[in-house]
């Protein structure tokens, strides 16, 4: 390797190192993606999410969630290829029960599309905002898709926010995922604490 190739290669790899939060952002398949805070559900949560994400077009998004009981917000990028995607239920759990809570829409899961494999799932329940995770892989025509179900409770309701991209995307995507997990905010009931 020319000294000049290991000088621009060292240059990179400081980069790299360099942009590791939502804060500062993040290199993801080589391009370095800034986030933003998201306001949703009428300003009762916000989120850190990529700046250049865009809703999804409704047509777009009945093609790619067949189910009428498609999330409500979906962010995507450019091609489509990677997506959050926000809904919220009414159902009331308590933060001691997002673990089972998870486990349950893993085996509705399985129930529906039995190809799905869980990876790993998680809880934190003592996070200033509580949640639950599962990672999984589903199947979409030719391709694997790796998807991050996370549940939230927000008041009476429940938080479902669900990430997904092609299973080839996965690693770089991890950097970041649980910083975005963890950078949810309910406004409301925050507000709500301050005034206690």
């Amino acid at each position: 390797m020319l000294d000049e190739e290991k000088v621009a290669a060292a240059r990179h790899l400081e980069w790299i190192n360099r942009y590791t939060s939502i804060e500062t952002g993040i290199y993801v398949d080589g391009e370095l993606i800034h986030f933003h805070n998201t306001m949703l559900f009428n300003d009762e949560l916000s989120v850190s999410l990529p700046v250049t994400f865009k809703d999804m077009e409704p047509e777009e998004a009945r093609k790619k969630y067949f189910s009428e009981q498609r999330p409500c917000i979906i962010k995507t990028n450019e091609d489509g290829s990677v997506n959050f995607c926000f809904n919220m239920i009414e159902k009331s759990v308590p933060a001691e029960q997002l673990d089972a809570v998870i486990q349950d829409f893993y085996r509705v899961l399985k129930r529906f599309q039995p190809m799905s494999v869980c990876l790993e799932t998680g809880s934190e329940p003592e996070n200033e905002t509580p949640s639950a995770w599962m990672e999984f892989i589903s199947n979409a025509l030719n391709e694997n898709i790796y998807n991050v179900l996370t549940i939230y409770p927000v008041g009476e309701k429940l938080l479902m926010a669900m990430f997904n991209c092609p299973f080839e995307k996965r690693i770089d995507w991890l950097k970041c995922l649980s910083q975005i997990r963890k950078s949810v905010v309910l406004c409301n009931h925050k507000k709500k604490k301050e005034m206690d």
